[in-house]
């Protein structure tokens, strides 16, 4: 049975940074549009003497109080639009933070800017952090990064949603978010699958692949959504990496839509996947979902 699918509770992960301003812009505007509550997190890394300052003198220290005040006056403006926010400033490692407070919060989206981080020539990281986050979260993460463009209007317009897959059951787990969003902001959804180069070779090894992951879509989608679960509907969009790549760099759609591997799933990093290279260079949002079925 597929799960019920909401965003009434969002919590939005700032560092201050420009890329989480332009990711509040997000947050605010799924908000409005769902009539969802927002919870503002930033979280401080003090130094364990400050920590130990803090209980001894059962005062907050001037960097938490810093925090507090540029967090409140944040939130502040937010109200105004009439949007139901609270504010958290919690100490710690910010991905560790991040992910209790999603549990604590009882999150159905997680929102947060990536500003990519250069290390050698031509490899950009989305950062430890980050790359935490997406494989650890139990909630949807709406990732802005830096790629994107700024000014989004409130009511959140779009038009389309491209849902990026590669045949695996951590994509197929996000196909029910792309219809639903595709309902919900009535839109198009455009469908690319990411094959290798043997498979967009071999047309039985690729029919087989589409064949058992429609398979999967019929388990997620029963007698609804009946074409996503043809073969030749999963094929029509069948690319390599960087004709992918080249889609999220250039479509600036209103949204990207896929799924992202599990944290240990055969040991894999998020930096050898689909959704890294995704994360890193795309000109929309990506809203990336973990399938909790597969996680160990």
């Amino acid at each position: 049975m597929q799960k019920e699918i909401r965003f009434k509770q969002i919590l939005f992960a700032t560092d201050f940074l420009e890329s989480s301003r332009l990711a509040l812009d997000y947050a605010v505007a799924i908000a409005n549009h769902f009539q969802a509550a927002i919870v503002m997190l930033h979280v401080v890394e003090l130094m364990p003497a400050a920590v130990e300052a803090e209980l001894i003198t059962k005062t907050s220290s001037q960097t938490r109080q810093a925090a507090y005040r540029r967090l409140a006056a944040l939130a502040e403006g937010v109200r105004r639009m009439g949007l139901n926010v609270s504010i958290l400033v919690e100490v710690g490692v910010p991905s560790d933070v991040i992910l209790q407070a999603a549990k604590q919060t009882q999150a159905d989206l997680l929102v947060l800017g990536v500003h990519g981080v250069h290390r050698g020539l031509g490899h950009l990281l989305i950062g430890s952090n980050t790359e935490k986050l997406l494989l650890s979260a139990e909630c949807p993460t709406l990732t802005v990064g830096s790629h994107v463009l700024s000014g989004v209007d409130l009511s959140l317009p779009m038009d389309k949603i491209l849902y990026f897959s590669d045949f695996t059951p951590e994509a197929a787990a996000a196909a029910p978010y792309a219809v639903f969003l595709r309902q919900e902001f009535r839109v198009p959804v455009e469908v690319y699958q990411l094959l290798t180069s043997a498979a967009l070779k071999d047309r039985n090894l690729s029919r087989n692949l589409a064949e058992e992951y429609c398979a999967r879509m019929k388990s997620i989608f029963g007698e609804d959504q009946a074409e996503w679960c043809t073969p030749d509907f999963q094929l029509k969009n069948a690319l390599d990496l960087d004709r992918m790549i080249t889609i999220a760099q250039t479509q600036p759609s209103g949204l990207i839509v896929m799924g992202v591997q599990t944290e240990s799933h055969l040991g894999r990093h998020l930096h050898t996947s689909l959704a890294y290279h995704v994360l890193s260079k795309a000109a929309s949002p990506v809203l990336s979902i973990r399938n909790l079925a597969v996680a160990p």
